[in-house]
């Protein structure tokens, strides 16, 4: 029997990447976003989570350059993504790290993904897909511009090139 070859790593990255992207672009529903990252996710080999908050962290700058006022997290899942209902508190409290772990990354403070939610039944990087469109529907909303404008700007700024 052969062994299965492994895709590398920062192939995987970038295709949850230009899928979520790409997806939400197209104007997709945020499950089909999170079915879209699903294949980059490779038990015991890759998870896109850190992927997939590097493009919320670019989304919560275009939201929030240096000097403007700062999003207020109180209504935010409300306002940018009411579409998704959390049952109980644990889905809100993943949710609520998502949204928090792109912020302090963006400030400069890496956290420990793999102690903080390595354990989850439901893994981080499905939540992060939420951030993802989180962030980018608050940037439009700021800018006044429609999403598709944020994502090709994140896609932009993280040299990515968005599919069809």
């Amino acid at each position: 029997m052969t062994k299965r070859q492994r895709i590398d790593r920062d192939v995987l990255h970038r295709r949850a990447q230009v899928a979520v992207l790409s997806g939400l672009a197209r104007g997709d529903d945020v499950y089909d976003l999170v079915a879209a990252a699903a294949p980059s996710h490779v038990p015991g080999w890759f998870t896109p989570s850190v992927a997939l908050l590097e493009l919320a962290v670019t989304a919560l700058d275009l939201a929030c350059p240096a000097g403007v006022e700062p999003l207020e997290y109180e209504g935010l899942h409300e306002r940018f993504l009411p579409e998704v209902t959390f049952r109980g508190r644990v889905e809100h409290r993943n949710s609520q790290y998502a949204v928090y772990a792109a912020a302090c990354m963006r400030g400069g403070l890496q956290p420990d993904l793999l102690s903080d939610a390595g354990w989850w039944q439901t893994p981080l990087w499905q939540y992060a897909v939420f951030a993802v469109v989180i962030y980018s529907r608050a940037a439009a909303a700021r800018l006044a511009v429609p999403v598709e404008e944020i994502v090709r700007r994140v896609a932009a700024r993280q040299g990515l090139e968005l599919t069809a």
